[in-house]
């Protein structure tokens, strides 16, 4: 097995040295760099690439807390043991927090720090027994507040669901009868002008229509593991009045997914290509890694940013509303997307403009 590769960080000369000569008794253990203050730490874990890090706490020029924190958040493969002759709760609490995978006093025995140094290469975490009490007692309130979070989520999630569905039905009703209404002129003889406004008016309730749907699906709770959709069969069906220029879905079928949310969120995209961008508009549907991917084109000159997911700009309550347009359908499709821990994308590329609706997807 290769040795285990350390670097020791202490702004202390004889602090460094005492922790070479020590790990020197493993032969397994190889030290390969020291550093006299955290942000030198940094630079030589990103120039060594070690296996483990000693890293002392308190340091000027950046302490061991902040530099744990940008090593481990850029480097994730290295492990950082917090060793220092501090044991009040701050500086545990803080250097777990930043990503410490163990934590020793100065002064434990040779045969603690090594077997930490062994532990910590393996991904397993080492607390020293002088400061095990805090650390349990931090865990007995994370868990305690993630208890009340988890339920605080859920009740927020259903009084949501139960808003969207009396909003969407008393939106629905309404919407109904005057659809009906406005069907019943548009089938009578009226001027020019009321003909007119007639089409207008049934244009907009069947935009307000598809608001009420697409609210109804935003509502929804997460798919369950067992639910599917056949991008091919969705696609096909979805777009066939919109009909793209190019319909390339050929990736079997897509588990944790529901089949309407693919079809509406699909459906927002290319109506959105079709309307404000030019032709050719491709649509491809495809797996990268754990997610589900469709992805729409068109060469239009669109400049995507992230306004344009917001349900409509204002500048402020007594402003009259200027734009709108674009936001409704690209935020319900990205909150269709969010509903199942997916994302919309939104860019350019080249001479194109991309949108990419993905889908977190169950392993086959």
């Amino acid at each position: 097995m290769n040795a285990v590769r350390v670097l020791i960080v202490d702004d202390a000369d004889e602090s460094r040295r005492v922790l070479r000569r020590a790990l020197a008794m493993d032969w397994t253990i190889e030290v390969i760099g020291e550093a006299a203050s955290g942000r030198e730490a940094v630079s030589q874990a990103a120039a060594l690439t070690p296996d483990v890090i000693l890293m002392d706490v308190r340091m000027p020029d950046m302490d061991g807390i902040e530099a744990t924190e940008d090593i481990t958040r850029r480097l994730p493969g290295i492990r950082v043991i917090a060793l220092t002759a501090h044991e009040d709760p701050e500086s545990v609490r803080d250097m777990l927090s930043a990503g410490a995978t163990g934590y020793l006093l100065k002064g434990s025995s040779i045969d603690d720090l090594i077997a930490a140094v062994h532990k910590a290469r393996g991904g397993e975490g080492q607390v020293d027994d002088r400061v095990l009490p805090t650390v349990l007692e931090d865990l007995r309130s994370l868990l305690h507040q993630e208890r009340s979070r988890r339920a605080e989520a859920e009740r927020l999630a259903r009084s949501r669901e139960e808003f969207i569905q009396v909003l969407s039905h008393e939106l629905r009703t309404p919407l109904t009868v005057i659809g009906g209404a406005l069907q019943v002129l548009s089938d009578v003889d009226l001027p020019p002008d009321s003909t007119e406004l007639v089409t207008s008016a049934v244009r907009r309730t069947s935009d307000l229509e598809r608001v009420v749907t697409g609210l109804e699906l935003v509502g929804d709770p997460p798919p369950t593991i067992s639910e599917t959709a056949v991008p091919s069969e969705v696609l096909g069906t979805a777009l066939t009045d919109l009909r793209p220029d190019v319909i390339d879905a050929t990736s079997g079928t897509w588990r944790a997914i529901r089949s309407n949310h693919l079809a509406r969120a699909t459906r927002e995209l290319v109506d959105n290509a079709v309307r404000h961008g030019r032709r050719p508009v491709e649509v491809r549907a495809y797996r990268e890694g754990n997610e589900g991917v469709v992805r729409v084109t068109d060469t239009g000159d669109f400049q995507p940013d992230d306004r344009l997911l917001r349900p409509f700009v204002q500048a402020d309550m007594s402003s009259r509303r200027e734009r709108g347009g674009l936001g409704l359908g690209l935020f319900v499709a990205s909150r269709l997307c969010e509903v199942g821990g997916g994302r919309l994308d939104l860019r350019r590329e080249d001479d194109r403009t991309v949108a990419e609706a993905r889908f977190l997807l169950a392993e086959e």
